[in-house]
């Protein structure tokens, strides 16, 4: 039996003033664990003059992950948090029953090429979670623990593996791991099976998982209870965690009930929604 149940190719979509690779959800496969969405961005260099603009808008249910490899960019929120987000950091947002969030380059980037590379998550709540109280949490690269086996550097972003445990306080079982395997080839790692559901996604380099090619930018979505040794070049992610059952995703609202995403539609368009100090204008409507 292969340790791959399926490999997903990225898909191209257009977000804010950019486009991203998309991997979650695919039609084939919705969740992998409480991930419900998973977008890859970059890498790119920023034109002087340019700069990443993604207006207000709202989520419902889910927390959202940012983590970045390169550039940086300032997360606003209507829970009044504003926070520069650097490689290898972390920002961790709970949507609960309603929040409005925007990302942008921060002014004083603007003006110079400058890189930009990262990965965007969806969290699915767990139901006691998914309407509550909306909050924002951020850690910096130094508190996030690391450690290195086989000659592969691993990061927890969050969660639990490999015997290093991020401080990101999650409601349900999750992982995302950063792996390292350098630029010898010679680093291996056996992927860690302590999640009900993982998956692996290629950032770059020249990677093998379980003996099979992972094209870069491809999402692995493993066999339960399989442990394949991820080799070569480059880096990856590990993501997974236990399922949470149903959830209905449209748009930015993920929820277990479909009525609750209807009245977000509604609250959002009348404007009848928390708002971000400072930067609400312009919003983006429903599509």
């Amino acid at each position: 039996m292969s340790a791959i149940e399926l490999t997903i190719a990225p898909r191209t979509r257009p977000v804010g003033n950019g486009e991203v690779l998309r991997l979650l959800p695919w039609r084939g496969r919705r969740m992998v664990g409480p991930f419900i969405f998973c977008d890859l961005f970059g890498p790119e260099q920023l034109a002087p003059g340019s700069g990443i603009d993604i207006d207000a808008h709202p989520h419902i249910g889910l927390a959202t992950v940012s983590y970045l490899f390169e550039g940086r960019m300032v997360h606003r929120d209507s829970t009044g948090a504003v926070q520069t987000i650097e490689p290898g950091a972390v920002n961790w947002m709970t949507a609960g029953a309603a929040v409005a969030h925007t990302e942008r380059s921060l002014p004083g980037d603007r003006p110079t090429a400058r890189p930009h590379h990262g990965v965007q998550t969806w969290v699915a709540l767990p139901a006691e979670a998914e309407s509550g109280a909306a909050a924002f949490a951020h850690h910096p690269a130094g508190d996030l623990p690391a450690d290195t086996y086989g000659g592969a550097r691993v990061r927890v972003v969050v969660g639990e593996s490999w015997g290093l445990r991020a401080p990101v306080a999650v409601a349900s079982e999750t992982l995302l791991a950063e792996i390292d395997l350098g630029t010898t080839g010679e680093a291996t790692l056996a992927v860690d099976d302590a999640q009900h559901e993982r998956a692996v996604l290629a950032i770059d380099g020249d990677l093998t998982l379980g003996g099979e090619p992972l094209p870069h930018e491809h999402l692995a979505v493993l066999t339960p209870g399989a442990r394949p040794e991820l080799a070569g070049r480059g880096r990856a992610i590990v993501l997974g965690g236990a399922p949470l059952g149903q959830r209905y995703i449209w748009w930015n609202f993920v929820h277990s009930d479909r009525e609750v995403i209807e009245y977000a539609k509604a609250a959002w368009m009348a404007q009848e929604w928390p708002q971000i100090p400072g930067d609400m204008t312009p919003w983006i409507p429903l599509p």
